[in-house]
């Protein structure tokens, strides 16, 4: 694959940055999509290259304009040069010239390893720092341009939105603070600008929200209380078999591998966890892009 020169790829995540803060839909931290539309939800992808081409492709968005999708975690995966340089740069580059093409129907959630990058926090894959091999992948493949297009991916990252919801009551994020942070969360960080304590570690209520796991059935239904949800899908935590079922209010899908999934769904008619479950498909079923 050719790599774009540094000022395209900075022209590129600088219109996709522009579309997710200013589009029409979006409510400080919180998109809310039409009704009568489609959308198809993911779990983490993690620069799994094949699923997302696949995605993309059987999504058609320039013949289905009724069409929405949803992407998070995509950068972190497995494609580590010899010098332990990662370039998962690249899927989010295309993720981003996706939203730039089709700002209105291609949507975003800050999921912990976007937060990561951003910090420089200590991710460790395979006994390799993720935050770092993925900087070594720009140093490799901007090696007179990896600052600004570390600083525009950087703002590209903090212009996503924390959740998206829909007219029929489901709600989307990239996970859910525990059971125990619940109980105190500060549920205005979605209806207001975000400060800097807002991502602090452990005690922000951002950190919290997409650093969260193993939160009980209990801790989703006050959750979905507080948020006016009837259900919620999340990804972060890994799933073997790609998603799991916790209690009548949450489902938890992963999309970064070959048994994982994603839900095709609409944001007006009526549903339950069976409902969605019955139509999620796994990546491994779709065609080749």
């Amino acid at each position: 694959m050719a790599i774009p020169d540094a000022d395209t790829v900075v022209e590129n995540f600088s219109a996709a940055t522009d579309e997710n803060k200013l589009s029409s839909l979006r409510s400080f931290q919180v998109v809310t999509l039409p009704p009568d539309c489609e959308v198809w939800m993911t779990g983490d992808m993690h620069d799994h290259r094949t699923n997302f081409s696949k995605f993309v492709g059987a999504a058609k968005l320039v013949d289905n304009p009724q069409r929405h999708i949803v992407l998070h975690e995509l950068i972190h995966g497995d494609h580590f040069d010899a010098g332990g340089a990662e370039d998962s740069w690249i899927t989010l580059h295309a993720a981003a010239e996706l939203k730039a093409q089709f700002p209105n129907q291609v949507h975003f959630l800050l999921a912990n390893h976007d937060l990561a990058q951003i910090y420089g926090e200590g991710i460790m894959k395979s006994g390799l720092s993720v935050c770092e091999a993925f900087y070594k992948g720009l140093k490799r493949d901007f090696p007179d341009g990896y600052h600004k297009v570390n600083i525009a991916i950087t703002e590209f990252l903090l212009s996503l939105p924390l959740a998206i919801r829909c007219p029929n009551g489901l709600l989307f994020c990239h996970s859910l603070p525990t059971d125990a942070q619940i109980a105190s969360y500060d549920f205005t960080v979605f209806d207001r600008e975000l400060t800097g304590a807002d991502y602090k570690r452990r005690t922000g209520p951002v950190y919290q929200l997409i650093w969260g796991r193993n939160v009980t059935p209990a801790g989703v239904d006050l959750f979905a209380e507080k948020m006016n949800a009837k259900l919620i899908i999340t990804g972060h935590q890994p799933q073997e078999m790609g998603y799991a079922v916790n209690g009548e209010k949450h489902i938890i899908i992963a999309s970064d591998h070959n048994q994982g999934v994603f839900i095709p769904l609409t944001t007006s008619d009526d549903f339950d966890a069976d409902i969605i479950l019955n139509k999620m498909q796994k990546f491994v079923a779709l065609p080749a892009a």
